[in-house]
């Protein structure tokens, strides 16, 4: 999925996630909370109760001014990943599924080279919690795993709605979709509202982005099997553009208030142009 060439691309990127996390145990990101570690941040006044360990007895003895030593602690970022591969992502050429699961894959690997954990979301069906993948040496089970789902009936925001349900701590959720969801902008703000922040990639075919299509036509859900049949003009492409244009905005609305990053990835756009001119300017990397 990744190339020798892509892992060198990202190897030294690190996510750069707008907000802290208290994780579930020591990780690499310094919080702006303050805690016990090995990290200074700043002196306070004394007050009953305080630690004395944490006294600075030098600052006592010349000042005669009881002050603690505050630090910086540490913090364990878990990435919660869910990776489309809904019967919608079989489209396109190259496929949204082929350019979702390398877009996934990298962002998870990522996550796991600057050492934060990195949890699968299962969109397939209701699962119990992927354990939690730590260190450079599980990306290539990150890989597997993505590339072993299988799809099943629940759609994206039905997966997210069971993440949300679980007794999970908030973390980073990084959507790789095509977004193609009515009720997925609902449920991001729901997870803002629990203290996620949500990342993501929104993967596009150049034909639903600029579809090049006329007459009369029958079309058919790929996710549902429902059917439409429709006179395609050009009135009606302006209208499915002004549709497309409105709930792409309504999505990155949602995510911007959770303080996450939303991206339109076009499928013929290049993994290397992705990351470099697009993705690290708009400060996905630390």
């Amino acid at each position: 999925m990744l190339s020798p060439r892509d892992f060198r691309l990202i190897d030294s990127l690190r996510l750069n996630p707008s907000r802290a996390f208290r994780g579930v145990s020591k990780g690499e990101r310094i919080s702006k909370r303050k805690g016990i570690s090995i990290e200074f941040a700043d002196f306070r006044n004394y007050s009953e109760g305080d630690d004395l360990r944490h006294l600075d007895w030098n600052v006592l003895a010349r000042l005669e001014t009881p002050v603690l030593r505050t630090y910086q602690d540490e913090e364990d970022l878990i990435v919660y990943l869910l990776v489309d591969g809904s019967p919608s992502m079989d489209f396109g050429e190259p496929k949204k599924s082929e350019v979702a699961q390398k877009l996934g894959t990298a962002l998870g690997s990522i996550a796991l080279i600057g050492g934060d954990g990195v949890r699968l979301v299962h969109y397939s069906k209701p699962s119990p919690p992927a354990p939690v993948l730590r260190g450079r040496s599980n990306v290539a089970q990150l890989h597997g795993r993505l590339i072993s789902q299988d799809s099943g009936t629940n759609s994206l925001s039905q997966s997210l709605q069971t993440l949300l349900r679980g007794s999970v701590k908030p973390g980073l959720v990084v959507l790789v979709s095509d977004g193609l969801d009515q009720g997925l902008s609902n449920v991001i703000r729901a997870l803002g509202g629990r203290g996620f922040e949500v990342w993501m990639a929104q993967i596009l075919d150049d034909g639903e982005l600029y579809p090049d299509l006329e007459g009369d036509l029958r079309m058919i859900d790929s996710e549902d099997g429902s059917i439409a049949e429709i006179t395609v003009n050009r009135d009606t492409l302006q209208v499915y553009q002004q549709n497309l244009q409105q709930h792409i905005e309504t999505l990155r609305g949602a995510i911007q208030r959770t303080g996450g990053k939303h991206l339109v990835v076009p499928t013929s756009e290049g993994f290397e142009h992705t990351i470099v001119r697009r993705m690290k300017p708009d400060r996905w990397f630390g």
